[in-house]
Order: structure tokens, then C-alpha cells, then sequence
């Protein structure tokens, strides 16, 4: 989907299998705004900044990230369908929702596109390949070695093997104060020095 092409508000969407990291960093590098699940923005505001962008861009669009679990205040999460084996039914998109929300509110058009895959089918670059050989060979040597319950990892800059979280810990969670900005709904870009290449601002 070229950004030229666009001429309205674009809602991008990271399904649930993504870390809210993912979503932030994908917010990072290309300088939009998101909304994670650790901060309910104000719907109203997030409206008029999106259409303060959109009118200031010569191509006429605007582009807003959201991370599964995102919310913004007033917002109940709709489910549908039956329910599973464990009570559980589907939770309708929260992008969806957003979309049409905005266009209730405010008029502009919206289109809401699926970032859950488009991130995973571009070609590994180098570091992609870097990593992903070396955590590889770093599984299989402990495999060797005849270890369980770890892990390859990346500890300030070097490669560890280390415990396998436990699951009862929960998600990691995304530290608000370091890494969002919450009056602009986007990424913190200051105070980085002294962080790692990946700004693991998470715990």
C-alpha cells in the first residue's frame, strides 16, 4: 500500500501475536502516532491531532499505529460469535472500531490495514539474519549440552542464554514514562543515551 495513495486517516493495526514493543518501534522509525494498552488516550484529541496532520501533509493523509489491547477512554471492548471450549468469544478489532469511531466524530474517511503480517513477510535484512542465526546456533549448542528451560537472548549488547520467564510474570509491559509520549501519542524519542541499540524500555 503506497502512503501516496491514501487520502484520508489510515489506522495500522499489530494483531494480538505482537508484543506492544512491536507496535512502538514500527511508530519509532516511520515518526507516527500509536496507542498501546498501558495509556487510554482521549479519543477527541487523537481525532484533532490526526486531522491537524492530515491537512498539514501535501498528500492529504495521516497514519495512526495501534497495538492489540488499545484503548482510548469510554471504549468497552465488543465481542461476538460463540463462546470456546474455556467461555471465551472473539474480540471485534480494535482498529475497526477506532475507524469508525473517528468517522462518527469527525467525517473523515478511514482505512484500516492489518500490519500483523505485512511486518513478518518483508526480506530479513542483515541484522535479522545476524540474530536469528546466532540465537539458532546458541538453542542448539544447549540442546548439546543436554540444558532445558532456556533461552537465547541479547543482555546490554551480547548474547546470553538465560531462564525461561515464567509465565505467571505476564506480558511484558511497556514503561509509559521512558518510552511514550502521552501528549502527543507517540514515541518518546529523548533521553537515550545509556539505552541499548533496542531502547528496552519494557519490563
Amino acid at each position: 500500500m503506497s502512503r501516496r495513495e491514501l487520502s484520508g486517516l489510515s489506522i495500522e493495526h499489530e494483531g494480538i501475536i505482537c508484543e506492544v514493543l512491536t507496535a512502538l518501534y514500527t511508530a519509532y522509525v516511520i515518526s507516527i502516532r500509536c496507542v498501546v494498552p498501558e495509556y487510554k488516550v482521549n479519543l477527541d484529541k487523537l481525532i484533532r491531532l490526526l486531522i491537524e496532520e492530515k491537512r498539514a501533509n501535501p498528500s492529504n493523509y495521516a497514519l495512526v499505529v495501534l497495538s492489540e489491547g488499545a484503548e482510548w477512554e469510554g471504549y468497552q471492548v465488543r465481542e461476538y460469535g460463540e463462546a470456546d471450549a474455556y467461555g471465551h468469544r472473539k474480540k471485534a478489532s480494535v482498529a475497526e472500531s477506532l475507524g469508525d469511531e473517528i468517522k462518527r466524530r469527525s467525517g473523515e474517511e478511514t482505512m484500516v490495514s492489518d500490519l500483523t503480517y505485512d511486518l513478518r513477510s518483508g526480506d530479513p535484512d542483515f541484522v535479522d539474519k545476524l540474530v536469528g542465526l546466532t540465537f539458532g546456533n546458541m538453542a542448539y549448542d544447549a540442546m548439546l549440552d543436554g540444558k532445558t528451560g532456556l533461552m537465547s537472548a541479547l543482555v546490554k549488547g551480547c548474547y546470553e542464554l538465560v531462564p525461561i520467564p515464567d509465565p505467571k510474570l505476564g506480558p511484558r509491559k511497556l514503561d509509559v514514562a521512558t518510552m511514550y509520549n502521552t501528549e502527543r501519542y507517540r514515541p518518546n524519542y529523548a533521553n537515550k543515551r545509556g539505552l541499548p541499540a533496542f531502547l528496552q524500555g519494557a519490563s
